[in-house]
């Protein structure tokens, strides 16, 4: 195998390492506070008058108290394997194709340029929007039918 091609593979398992693992870890750390968005989006307001009940939440911090004492401190990583499944190659198709598409806008210039990152990352932004968007598409469906 030539070297040039060599190196291009070990670029390119640095940069799906990269993306994938800046994935995961946007996961560990963001899903605990999209769950706490989607309770305080999805909770019911008590009736005029009623007293509030146990699950009904006042804020950010009152839902991640409420939830950690009634379901325990795990309860805010709930459901969280599908994001880790399609955000980790995500982030990895998006690193690997950002940074092939600025070797390819560098224009034989030494090193990249403003327009080359702008048009790297549109690429690399349009290319993810290509390859995902089925899968969004997918699982918006699945959400939105109420029957199953």
């Amino acid at each position: 195998m030539p070297s040039d091609v060599k190196e291009f593979l070990r670029q390119a398992a640095m940069q799906v390492g990269a993306g994938g693992s800046a994935g995961f870890v946007e996961v560990c750390i963001m899903h605990p506070l999209d769950l706490v968005k989607t309770r305080l989006q999805l909770q019911a307001s008590p009736a005029a008058g009623a007293s509030k009940s146990a699950t009904y939440y006042n804020g950010v911090f009152d839902c991640i108290r409420k939830m950690a004492k009634a379901e325990g401190v795990f309860s805010l990583y709930k459901g969280i394997l599908p994001p880790v499944l399609v955000e980790t190659p995500k982030r990895a198709v998006k690193f690997l194709t950002f940074e092939q598409y600025k070797r390819f806008f560098m224009f034989g210039a030494d090193k990249p340029t403003p327009l080359t990152f702008s048009l790297a990352g549109l690429g690399a932004g349009v290319t993810e929007a290509i390859l995902v968007n089925p899968f969004e598409m997918v699982k918006v469906t699945l959400q939105a039918n109420k029957n199953k």
